[in-house]
């Protein structure tokens, strides 16, 4: 049996035995025939939600499309707050928490406080949330608002759109984005279906035949590349399969080739799939020899598996002088002559193994080597140029003390005020509906105090990433401090590297150039 509202009563039938409801849907995204798809799938979903509820009774459907999530101030949800404060409905239903607002602060305040104080039933149906049904509130909620911080959807959000996307699916449409690389989407009796693309499905039997043959995964980039094939981003901007005169012909990844021959769409025994690009007998013969490769190469893992990975201390410092790149790491594990097995590490630029234009001349160096190299310019450094390392450490310690000190003042500073301003949004909106104040009135308090919220919040994430840092030279200063004590025996650290040097660029032939920091 339904509660009664705290103000007002809308009549014998209501109070006693129904609930009327108001669906609210929205949609964020520009988009044309899926506009009107996606509403239609979350008002069916919330109706076919009320059918198992017969104390529920439709009133009217509210609809914002085009809207963003971050704030209330849309033409549907407001028809809908009217029709609330007229008593036309005490019971609101939306798909999920994401339908009704992603500013997770308002959202939090009308659920857990404004709706409540006017009596109102709130129901998120694939999120699980009842307010009729939950003893406190407060406490779900906590947890259900954290899925709408910084304007992102659920960390499980795959279980929040499952229902839409087996309901599409069960109706034999495609429900994914982009096409996989070898079909186009159309449109076909109102469902959304894969048609083959002629030249790219070509593309598709040609990597699964090539592999088939014996033919690697960098092979395959290979022939690709020799036949003159886009990589499916280019496909996508370009339209064109194959590169025409005046475009740039990039390799594929390696990445890329793996994808495609493990994707069953290729089959074509979805509803949504009009026709196959290859057989299941080919799929599965794919599919058997990339199991047996993993196998191998978990057998290389066991191997070397007991020999711990080191920290990469020059991780964000090295880089290739000729293209610009990141230098990645490599290793190998070697087993000495006495049984011990130890992981060796070398550097290389990734742009030297491309075989397109993009392709960078072979570079590459030993940790051994580089780490003679850097403390030999550091010893330079020091007894040429006359750092002195000393006061730096004083200084370095002072600095960061009196940084921390305030970043924590600023911290608590934040805290406060952004508590105040949870505690002003809620009071306004009761002055509001006990008509102390007009709606322009409350409009505009409430848009200066959303915006001095989130600039608050936005300087109190700056502030806390800013203490971090701080707290990270602690452990430079220490290494710093080692490396006065004893010059010949310098000890690398990521620390000490990133307190003394900015940049470290490899040349050809075992040879650096490191920009040193401004100390």
């Amino acid at each position: 049996m339904a509660r009664t509202s705290k103000k007002g009563k809308r009549g014998q039938a209501s109070v006693n035995k129904y609930f009327y409801v108001g669906i609210y849907a929205r949609l964020s995204v520009e988009a044309d025939v899926r506009k009107n798809e996606s509403i239609d799938t979350q008002i069916m979903l919330v109706k076919e939600y009320m059918k198992k509820h017969p104390e529920m009774k439709l009133f009217d459907c509210y609809i914002d499309l085009g809207r963003t999530g971050t704030d209330f101030k849309r033409k549907g949800f407001e028809r809908m707050m009217e029709d609330v404060r007229k008593k036309r409905i005490d019971c609101i239903i939306v798909k999920d928490l994401s339908r009704f607002g992603r500013n997770y602060i308002e959202a939090g305040n009308y659920i857990q406080k404004i709706f409540p104080f006017m009596g109102v039933r709130f129901i998120a149906v694939t999120d699980g949330i009842d307010t009729f049904r939950m003893e406190t509130v407060a406490d779900e909620m906590t947890l259900n608002l954290k899925n709408l911080l910084n304007e992102m959807y659920a960390n499980d959000i795959a279980a929040k759109v499952k229902s839409s996307i087996q309901l599409r699916q069960g109706q034999g449409s495609y429900t994914g984005g982009i096409p996989p690389y070898g079909y186009i989407v159309k449109w076909e009796d109102g469902k959304r279906k894969l048609f083959i693309h002629k030249e790219a499905a070509g593309v598709v039997r040609d990597i699964y035949k090539t592999y088939l043959s014996g033919k690697r995964f960098k092979q395959i980039v290979e022939v690709l590349y020799a036949r003159g094939v886009h990589r499916p981003a280019v496909y996508r901007r370009t339209g064109h399969v194959f590169c025409q005169e005046g475009e740039l012909l990039e390799q594929w990844g390696i990445a890329t080739v793996k994808l495609v021959l493990t994707n069953p769409v290729y089959m074509g025994h979805n509803d949504y799939v009009q026709e196959k690009v290859i057989s299941e007998d080919s799929f599965f013969q794919a599919a058997a020899m990339i199991e047996e490769m993993a196998k191998k190469y978990n057998n290389q893992r066991v191997f070397s598996g007991g020999v711990p990975v080191g920290e990469d201390i020059y991780d964000g410092l090295l880089f290739c002088r000729d293209c610009g790149k990141k230098m990645r790491r490599t290793a190998n594990v070697k087993k000495l002559c006495s049984g011990a097995m130890v992981r060796n590490y070398g550097y290389y630029c990734p742009a030297s193994r491309r075989i397109d234009v993009l392709r960078c001349p072979p570079k590459s160096i030993g940790m051994n080597a580089l780490n003679e190299l850097v403390k030999d310019a550091l010893r330079q450094k020091t007894l040429s140029e006359g750092w002195c390392l000393d006061r730096l450490v004083k200084k370095q310690k002072e600095q960061s003390e009196a940084l921390k000190k305030q970043f924590r003042r600023e911290i608590l500073r934040c805290e406060r005020i952004l508590e105040n301003k949870r505690r002003q949004d809620s009071e306004l909106y009761i002055r509001y509906y006990t008509e102390e104040i007009s709606l322009k009135e409350y409009q505009e308090c409430r848009e200066e105090n959303e915006k001095m919220f989130r600039e608050t919040l936005v300087r109190k994430e700056s502030i806390i990433k800013q203490f971090q840092s701080v707290e990270q030279n602690t452990a430079a200063e220490a290494a710093l401090k080692g490396l006065t004590r004893c010059n010949s025996e310098i000890v690398l650290t990521k620390e000490l590297l990133r307190m003394l040097i900015k940049r470290i660029e490899v040349y050809q032939k075992n040879q650096i150039f490191i920009i040193f920091a401004d100390i």
